[in-house]
């Protein structure tokens, strides 16, 4: 094959491997590269083709990808993490001038005895470097070695590799690119379910807020009329709370809104169950999927709960400890039904079911249906 129609060949397979680089997913990188050097390899007749990538700030090199021609062997496991101070020659070539070319390695310079050193141990014999440069940074380089004999590197040979190290050093700064896109993604949607957390979160309590009720009962109503379920509103008031943070002080008055949002919660552990702080010292529960005595079940678990807590309450004219009451309305909802009136409903029967039992003597919890 003559010159001329080596370069048309060699422009032709730069071409290909340009647009299997450029056409290729970021989960392909990898390969696709692999494919590059070991194309680049075979072509320029070399023994081994590989690429280094630098961290950040150029002080240690590893080997991520390694083309070997058959019947030499690989070194890409024990060119891992190699730092500065390891081939300081080498490191300053590469950050000044992006090349390093050696004909012959015993003729390199006393200050390249640690890198003459590796080149021995690798048998190398011959070795040319080509910095990969994208947006004006230094990102690794691409090289290829002789080891069966000496080469006299050619400008055609930097031509050729210098074009593969500028396909590959595009290729992988698209693919840094995209992966801090993916990375800032990840961390803005991390942030936004924060954020909606702290939104549907009472500050206090840790459960959620009246506004995260209002979204989960329409939710809530809308599944129960698609499944013909019945679905349980609880309204719950600790009862003469105002007495107990006048006695004990706003400070224990909020560690016992903790302590009773905590015991309730406990106690409402299935996925269709909900609890949120209504306001103040109301909260306020949604069951799903429950019938009548399931739902009376779960008051009486809600009062004895809060019950066991024995918070001391010497203000109270109910009971020697904290107490809850509670009302409850239970609905199976259904298609012709108005949302938002069905949900103005629920809560006026609950409340009225709430006002009974305090009417009663508080510590009480009442049904209505």
């Amino acid at each position: 094959m003559d010159v001329k129609t080596k370069q048309v060949s060699f422009d032709q397979l730069i071409s290909e491997l340009s647009t299997r680089l450029i056409n290729s997913e970021p989960t392909e990188t990898y390969e696709c590269i692999e494919e590059v050097i070991a194309a680049i390899g075979d072509y320029t007749e070399a023994d081994r083709c590989y690429v280094f990538e630098f961290d950040d700030h150029i002080k240690h090199m590893t080997n991520t990808h390694e083309w070997v021609r058959d019947g030499h062997q690989a070194h890409i496991d024990s060119l891992q993490a190699i730092e500065t101070d390891d081939l300081p020659w080498f490191f300053k070539e590469m950050k000044e001038n992006h090349v390093c070319i050696v004909n012959d390695v015993q003729t390199l310079p006393p200050e390249a005895n640690a890198e003459k050193a590796e080149f021995d141990r690798e048998d190398i014999k011959s070795v040319i470097c080509i910095g990969m440069v994208a947006n004006h940074k230094l990102l690794g380089f691409v090289g290829c070695d002789m080891v069966q004999k000496k080469r006299q590197w050619q400008p055609t040979d930097l031509r050729r590799l210098s074009l593969v190290a500028d396909m590959i050093a595009n290729t992988l700064e698209r693919q840094r690119t995209y992966a801090e896109l993916i990375h800032t993604q990840r961390e803005l949607e991390k942030a936004n379910r924060m954020l909606q957390a702290q939104v549907a979160q009472d500050g206090l309590t840790g459960i959620a807020n009246r506004r995260a009720f209002d979204e989960r009962i329409t939710n809530e109503i809308q599944r129960a009329s698609r499944h013909k379920t019945p679905l349980a509103l609880l309204i719950i008031d600790i009862d003469q709370f105002k007495p107990y943070n006048d006695h004990y002080g706003h400070l224990q008055g909020d560690q016992a809104l903790k302590s009773v949002a905590d015991a309730m919660f406990d106690q409402l552990q299935r996925n269709t169950d909900f609890l949120a702080r209504y306001g103040g010292e109301e909260f306020v529960a949604v069951i799903s999927a429950t019938d009548e005595q399931k739902t009376k079940d779960s008051i009486q678990q809600l009062l004895e709960a809060v019950q066991n807590l024995k918070i001391e309450h010497e203000q109270s004219q109910v009971a020697p400890y904290l107490s809850i009451s509670i009302g409850g309305y239970l609905h199976t909802p259904t298609a012709d039904e108005n949302t938002e009136a069905l949900i103005s409903r629920m809560i006026s029967k609950a409340d009225s079911a709430l006002y009974r039992a305090k009417s009663d003597g508080r510590n009480r919890g009442y049904l209505d249906n």
